[in-house]
């Protein structure tokens, strides 16, 4: 009896794979899109899988909810900037260098349009709202990110770098809010400053804050 040819049954499994994944980022693209010209609550699955490329039906099969997509898209979101921050700092050292390689990374961007940034701030001033859905999967993004930036401000302290007054998850939180909030008065209004003298006066700001002892 013949067996069935185990490397082209491996190539078929590895295609389907590599075609679901090239799907779900086109959707994860999609939304991230959608989000950042209209926000998240009119957003539709269907607008995600028709945006895409796809049926109506795809983004629901593959995310199953809203909330499972609004997940996957808050992780997809921060692996883009992730790599906005290596492709500007790759071989930044662990600690303050880091940190400010962050910075860099929020203002310096190739993006005109500034997509990611209009699609977190989106969400994220959809999800204080009192009734919102996405509060608890934002949350949970968001701590992420403060974890990540603290663990940079531990080793910033274990090094010396950085003083030892400042508390590594506090600090974060503050480091988190200020580009945030910087970036939302930029993108309501571009006459409010030139976004790199903005980026100029946060590294000076945050490298204060980092160095200086607390009064």
């Amino acid at each position: 009896m013949d067996t069935p040819d185990q490397s082209t049954s491996h190539s078929t499994r590895r295609t389907q794979v590599e075609r679901r994944t090239e799907a779900e980022q086109c959707m994860l693209e999609a939304a991230r899109q959608i989000v950042a010209r209209k926000g998240w609550i009119g957003l539709t699955l269907a607008e995600v899988g028709l945006q895409a490329g796809y049926s109506r039906g795809l983004a629901a099969h593959h995310f199953g909810t809203k909330a499972g997509l609004l997940r996957a898209l808050a992780g997809f979101v921060n692996t883009r900037f992730m790599g906005v921050v290596e492709d500007k700092a790759p071989r930044r050292q662990p600690g303050l260098d880091t940190l400010l390689g962050y910075i860099d990374a929020y203002f310096l961007r190739d993006d005109a349009e500034w997509t990611n940034a209009r699609a977190l701030l989106a969400l994220m001033a959809e999800g204080v709202t009192v009734e919102s859905e996405s509060a608890a999967i934002l949350a949970e993004y968001n701590n992420s990110v403060r974890m990540t930036l603290a663990k940079q401000i531990e080793i910033g302290i274990g090094n010396g770098e950085i003083h030892t007054d400042n508390d590594p998850l506090t600090t974060a939180t503050v480091l988190i809010g200020t580009m945030r909030g910087m970036m939302l008065q930029l993108l309501l209004d571009p006459s409010t400053a030139d976004p790199a003298l903005l980026h100029k006066q946060l590294l000076r700001l945050i490298k204060t804050l980092l160095t200086s002892p607390c009064d």
